[in-house]
């Protein structure tokens, strides 16, 4: 009989540290947990058995009611514009990159690498009226695929990049220009914002 009792003694023993090693290690702190499915046991009402360790403030889950679910974040597109003149960039009707333009791009490069999620860079090129449309197309084309280049051998992936031409169809000087009667130095130089590169850089961050 006492032998009997020294081993009901031991096996409750073992079952107490087993249950105190497996609250310790437990998936779900705090619950009564199936082990063989991880899943919380639930009493005949359908609510989750607590054990005497359950702390609501650090254990309670969203499943039993414990907890309030937390929303996800909303992620959302950011955009960013750039505006580079193609005085700097370019000598008068080329599209190969000055070598200051180095000092022009070189931010853009840093300011698309911090950008959150990348998405993608277009690199429009424009320019003013003057000359023939067909013309000033394929040579706005030519400086935007030329700043592409250079934003690609900088470490920008190639497949984020797109390069547009958009000739003259944003000129945005001409009807002020025109009606300021300038000589025609002047009246080239007063063109000059439509004369340009932009950079519009997209990524995504969290919604606030």
């Amino acid at each position: 009989m006492k032998s009997n009792k020294l081993k009901f003694s031991g096996l409750a023993g073992a079952l107490l540290v087993g249950l105190l090693s497996a609250q310790a290690h437990a998936v779900k702190p705090g619950y009564l947990v199936d082990q063989s499915t991880d899943a919380v046991t639930r009493n005949s009402y359908g609510e989750c058995w607590k054990t005497t360790y359950f702390d609501k403030a650090k254990n309670g889950l969203v499943e039993c009611g414990d907890a309030v679910a937390q929303a996800k974040p909303v992620m959302v597109a950011k955009k960013e514009r750039i505006a580079l003149s193609a005085k700097v960039l370019f000598g008068f009707n080329k599209s190969d990159l000055r070598p200051q333009a180095k000092g022009e791009l070189d931010p853009v490069v840093a300011k698309i690498k911090q950008s959150t999620n990348l998405q993608g860079v277009v690199v429009e090129g424009h320019t003013d009226y003057l000359g023939k449309p067909a013309y000033n197309q394929v040579l706005s084309e030519r400086r935007a695929s030329a700043v592409k280049s250079y934003l690609v051998a900088n470490g920008i992936p190639a497949d984020k990049v797109t390069s547009v031409g958009k000739g003259e169809t944003e000129a945005k000087m001409t009807e002020t220009c025109k009606a300021k009667k300038l000589s025609y130095a002047k009246f080239k130089d007063c063109l000059e914002p439509d004369r340009r590169v932009e950079v519009e850089i997209t990524g995504m961050e969290v919604q606030k």
